[in-house]
């Protein structure tokens, strides 16, 4: 039976079950940064690693077949989660997620290149093509990104098959440290090298392919290539990173533009050796494996990694840092992403136009951390205004993301603008007559 035949049949058994009428089933997914946060660490426990997650009825979501018709990987929520604390808090009701990246993610949910909720979101083996919804279901739920709305995207929105659902809502969700992964040996002396303190220049010379040896980062480090690891797929992880790199590391020349896909972003042409690879756990997997190589990837991640080893950056430990610092102050209303500012490299807000522009957050994408570790990314919730099955789960759902009291993995952080956030989504998601 294809894949499609049992979706429908899934969804046929759900309208039948008797927990249909009580409980919502939220389907959503997107950026993998915030993922361990959302809903823990068992994903990382199957090889390949999980894209879907969820405490639906074991019949309910599957993460689809390959072509074998084999079944892809998929874990339940850890006990603690965010979305686990949203199920036993909310009488049951539950959130899927699926690990697509942010820029699937928001493919998702504006419909482009076809994509829809019902695909399937497969595991770290292959490439989603939605989030294992059940049969029909186009449009998701919710969507995580960590690369706010643009305007394209707006646009993209309006003129796609989502555009009968009217507004956008987005809210900062969370704060995330990204590390640096490494692997590295043993220098000349034949001392390992291990948690390495690196300055903003290094970090710019090492991702700028300004240094292609190790020894030009460190005299005392053997002249070995440099490999640097970055992802393939369409990422908020690397909109965070560029807009650190390109913050810090343009001056006269433009080196680094503000983007989801690192290609475009960064001369990765200038690397001794590039290797690309797709999600947070994919350079995770490809750093672990390579003798001499770095990557970037949310530190919740690398930390799960037993053994991996990463870097300081300007004397600060990402793993000791407690409170990512974006507040109020950097909280813009009503407007979205433009074009990349040419001379700086960093993408330029301008008023949202077409949608209801009260309910479009963002966090000022100049605005840097200073005095602490440098390296941070926003991850951003977004859902439609309107023409959700269950209106009120969802508003929870948010409420217990930004919102929430639930203790976070080391490297996340809630934001000051919580508060705000919540009453916002209360506000623009509409209540169905």
């Amino acid at each position: 039976m294809n894949t499609i035949i049992k979706k429908a049949a899934l969804a046929a058994a759900i309208i039948s079950a008797p927990l249909a009428a009580s409980a919502a089933n939220l389907v959503g997914g997107g950026a993998s940064l915030p993922a361990l946060a959302y809903v823990g660490t068992n994903f990382t426990g199957t090889d390949p690693q999980s894209r879907l997650s969820t405490t639906f009825s074991d019949t309910l979501l599957t993460a689809g077949d390959d072509s074998l018709g084999d079944p892809y990987k998929q874990a339940e929520l850890t006990q603690g989660s965010i979305f686990q604390v949203f199920q036993s808090n909310n009488s049951g009701d539950n959130a899927s997620y699926c690990q697509t990246g942010s820029g699937t993610g928001k493919r998702v949910l504006v419909g482009a290149n076809a994509l829809n909720a019902d695909g399937d979101c497969r595991d770290y083996s292959a490439s989603p093509v939605g989030f294992s919804a059940p049969a029909g279901q186009t449009d998701p739920d919710f969507v995580g990104s960590d690369a706010p709305l643009t305007a394209d995207d707006v646009t993209a929105f309006l003129n796609g098959p989502r555009a009968n659902r009217q507004d956008l809502l987005q809210v900062p969700a969370l704060g995330a440290l990204i590390a640096l992964p490494l692997k590295l040996g043993n220098d000349v002396f034949g001392n390992p090298i291990s948690r390495p303190n690196l300055s903003n220049a290094q970090v710019c010379d090492i991702f700028s392919g300004d240094a292609t040896s190790w020894d030009q980062i460190n005299p005392t480090w053997p002249s070995q290539p440099i490999n640097v690891v970055y992802r393939s797929d369409g990422s908020g992880t690397t909109f965070a990173f560029t807009q650190y790199l390109a913050a810090n590391c343009n001056g006269s020349q433009v080196i680094f533009n503000t983007d989801e896909d690192f290609a475009a972003a960064a001369p990765v042409g200038d690397y001794a050796v590039g290797t690309p690879a797709s999600g947070n756990g994919g350079i995770i997997t490809e750093v672990s494996s390579t003798d001499w190589s770095v990557g970037f990837a949310n530190l919740a991640n690398v930390l799960a990694e037993q053994d991996l080893d990463y870097a300081d950056v300007e004397g600060e430990n990402p793993a000791s840092t407690t409170q990512i610092a974006y507040d109020g102050n950097d909280l813009l209303t009503g407007q979205v992403l433009g074009d990349v500012n040419p001379f700086t490299g960093l993408p330029q807000p301008e008023p949202v136009s077409g949608i209801d522009s009260n309910c479009v957050l963002v966090i000022d994408p100049a605005a840097q951390l200073t005095g602490a570790y440098p390296i941070a990314a926003v991850t951003n919730l977004l859902t439609y205004t309107e023409g959700h099955t269950d209106p009120q789960a969802l508003k929870d759902l948010v409420d217990t993301v930004v919102n929430g009291n639930s203790t976070l993995p080391t490297g996340f952080a809630r934001l000051a603008t919580g508060a705000t956030a919540s009453s916002k989504a209360d506000t623009c998601i509409k209540t169905d007559a």
